[in-house]
């Protein structure tokens, strides 16, 4: 069987990560993967050399992405992204293309406008019609893109529990490559885009500061990079917050981290959160973050953007076991071999 996995690389370059490694443990399935714009380098992944920022754009995307399905073979093509237009024009192009078997996957709850919604809408049974199977990472990313939820099958977004628990030496080791020692380390995973809320991420941490000697750890990169760290800058606390950019070694840092912090606008689930309490942490969300993400007593979701409220929280805090934390995860179903069996086990029933 051979399937391809189309992710918006400009967008769920985590995603793209997860549906790597979900090929890495499926042996008996070919994975391509399909992006806008290289990602990763690999000898299954392919891009369509364009960014879909305008109209011109998304059509010169379709129709490289029906010529790509022409001359390659699928059995499967499975679209992950939380927009509901860049997959519903993904799914008329896999038709036109001859494509019998298409999964649609809910990776995100986007804020979405009225008129969109309506549109949405009307194009839902159509939608529907087209596509085999409906998967979602949450019930509320299921809501977002299907409208109904009755038949759409919540897959969680696995992580390797065994690379994420904790680890006491990696994180001596850390501490003291990045000076953090004696230091109450904050931390944060995600692309520098509005969605993310780094605005009030800073916000929070300059009021922290004051209070004890800590310092903020950002791990990522995107657009608004430059205008965070001239708030930083401007904020006079530029020696008290490392952007560290893109890392490979994200679960190693974790270690290094003592509170986690992912005040999101929104999120289809925040796979980092469920990495960041794979590892023992403290770990303070917004409201956007959904319920599922809840798989441990270290999980605070705080309803409001005040600071106030989110130090409250903080301060709350009694003792945790790091050591142990990884087996919420698995008991949770998040593990990632138990989700790659459920996903195999989607294709087979599909290709029979």
């Amino acid at each position: 069987m051979k399937v391809l996995q189309i992710i918006d690389g400009e967008i769920y370059a985590g995603i793209y990560e997860i549906m790597l490694r979900f090929g890495n443990i499926i042996k008996n399935i070919e994975f391509n993967y399909l992006t806008s714009v290289k990602v990763y380098d690999s000898s299954k992944s392919y891009d369509l050399g364009i960014s879909r920022k305008n109209i011109k754009n998304k059509i010169i995307y379709n129709h490289r992405l029906y010529k790509f399905l022409k001359k390659n073979k699928y059995d499967i093509v499975h679209i992950s992204s939380g927009a509901f237009f860049f997959t519903f024009f993904c799914v008329v192009t896999c038709k036109l293309a001859g494509i019998k078997k298409i999964i649609v996957h809910s990776r995100n709850t986007p804020r979405i406008r009225p008129l969109k919604k309506i549109l949405i809408k009307i194009l839902n049974p159509l939608y529907r019609n087209m596509t085999s199977v409906h998967l979602s990472c949450s019930t509320q990313a299921a809501k977002s893109l299907f409208t109904k939820t009755d038949d759409v099958i919540v897959l969680k977004n696995g992580i390797d529990t065994d690379k994420y628990k904790f680890n006491e030496k990696v994180r001596n080791e850390y501490r003291k490559k990045l000076n953090l020692e004696n230091k109450v380390v904050y931390g944060h995973i995600g692309r520098f885009i509005y969605q993310k809320n780094h605005e009030f991420l800073i916000d929070l941490f300059y009021e922290i500061q004051k209070k004890q000697d800590s310092v903020l750890l950002l791990i990522g990169t995107g657009e608004l990079e430059d205008k965070i760290k001239e708030k930083v800058n401007k904020l006079n606390i530029k020696d008290k917050v490392i952007f560290l950019g893109f890392r490979s070694d994200v679960d190693k840092l974790l270690n290094a981290i003592d509170i986690f912090l992912f005040p999101s606008i929104y999120e289809g689930l925040g796979n980092v959160v469920i990495e960041s309490l794979t590892n023992g942490l403290p770990t303070f969300v917004s409201s956007g973050i959904p319920d599922e993400a809840n798989i441990s007593k270290n999980f605070y979701k705080i309803d409001e953007f005040d600071t106030n409220k989110w130090i409250e929280e903080i301060q709350s805090v009694k003792k945790y076991d790091r050591d142990n934390a990884y087996k919420d995860t698995i008991k949770n179903g998040y593990d990632i071999k138990d989700v790659a069996k459920q996903l195999e086990e989607i294709y087979f029933s599909l290709n029979k």
